[in-house]
C-alpha cells in the first residue's frame, strides 16, 4: 500500500469496488461509466467534499481499477516528491495519484509542489487527487486562489467531483456524489464549469447533462458523439448488471472490468492501496 493513501486513520477505511459504491447509491451507473470512461482515455480526476469520510480516496481508489493495464501509476510523495517520474515515465501512460491536495500532513501535497504537479499535466500526465471543498466553486477558488495553481494547468482537469456525506435516520451514514463538472480554460482567464451530473436530494437520483457529458468523451475519445453515447449506454448496462449479478468484491470486479476492456487483470499490482 503506497504510504499514507488513506490518510491519518486508527485503522484505515475498508476499500470498496465500484459495484459496492454503486449499491450504497453513492452514484449512479452512468456516473461511474462516464468517470471510467474519462480515466481509461487518459483523463484527470479531482474528488472534492469538505467533510472529513465522506468517501473521496474510497470512491477514487475504486475508480483507479477502470485504468488499462498499460497505464503506470504514480503515487506522489507529499513534502517530499521530488519529481523523478519526469525522468522515468511516458506522460501519455502515467497517472500521478496525490491522497489530498492539503497542507494538513507531509504525505499530502501543498504549496510549490502541488502547483508544479499541475504545471506537469502541460506534458500529457492524467492526474487523480482529492481535496477538502464543499462545492465545484469553492475547490476552484481554493485551488487557483489560495494554493496558486494556473487556471490553464487546473483547465487540463477533465472531472472536477464534489460529495457529501449524510446521517440518515437509522443512525447510520449516506455518501452522494453531489455534482460533476467538465472543466475548460475560460476565456481570457479563469475556468469554466461544465455541469455534466447534479443530485435531486428529493427524488436521491442523479440528473446528466448528457450534451455536455458526451461532448467531453468525444473530445477526449476522439471519436462522434453517437459513438460515445453508444459506448457510455453499454458500459452503463454493464456496471449495473455486474450489480444486479452480486458480483462486489474487488478482484472479481478488477478481472471483470478487464475482460470488458479486452486484458487480464494483473495478479499483483505495484503499489495496490486496497492491499
Amino acid at each position: 500500500m503506497p504510504v499514507g493513501w488513506w490518510g491519518w486513520n486508527w485503522e484505515p477505511p475498508i476499500p470498496m469496488s465500484v459495484t459496492e459504491l454503486l449499491e450504497a447509491r453513492n452514484m449512479d451507473a452512468r456516473t461511474a461509466a462516464l468517470c471510467g470512461m474519462v480515466l481509461e482515455a487518459h483523463g484527470s480526476i479531482l474528488i472534492a467534499a469538505e467533510q472529513p469520510h465522506s468517501g473521496k480516496t474510497t470512491t477514487l481508489t475504486a475508480l483507479l481499477d477502470f485504468l488499462p493495464n498499460r497505464v503506470r501509476r504514480v503515487f506522489l510523495r507529499g513534502w517530499v516528491e521530488t519529481f523523478d517520474y519526469l525522468r522515468q515515465t511516458k506522460s501519455d501512460e502515467t497517472i500521478l495519484l496525490g491522497n489530498e491536495l492539503s497542507s494538513h500532513l507531509p504525505v499530502y501535497l501543498w504549496g510549490p509542489k502541488a502547483v508544479r504537479v499541475f504545471e506537469t499535466l502541460r506534458h500529457g500526465y492524467a492526474l487523480g487527487s482529492t481535496l477538502h471543498a464543499d462545492s465545484a466553486g469553492e475547490a476552484i477558488a481554493q485551488l487557483t486562489g489560495e494554493l496558486g495553481v494556473a487556471s490553464a494547468d487546473l483547465a487540463r482537469v477533465d472531472l472536477l467531483m464534489v460529495m457529501r456525506v449524510y446521517g440518515t435516520m437509522h443512525g447510520a451514514y449516506a455518501r452522494r456524489v453531489v455534482s460533476v463538472h467538465h472543466l475548460t480554460p475560460r476565456n481570457g482567464s479563469g475556468v469554466r464549469l461544465t455541469p455534466l451530473i447534479e443530485h435531486d436530494d428529493n427524488a436521491d437520483a442523479h440528473r446528466h447533462h448528457e450534451d455536455a457529458e458526451l461532448a467531453l468523451l468525444a473530445a477526449r475519445r476522439g471519436d462522434r458523439p453517437a459513438e460515445s453515447e453508444a459506448e457510455l449506454q453499454r458500459r452503463t448496462g454493464f456496471l449495473s448488471d455486474l450489480v444486479r449479478l452480486g458480483c462486489r468484491q474487488i478482484p472479481n470486479v478488477r478481472a471483470e472490468l478487464a475482460r470488458y476492456r479486452g486484458e487480464r487483470a494483473p495478479l499483483e499490482m505495484r503499489g495496490d492501496p486496497t492491499q
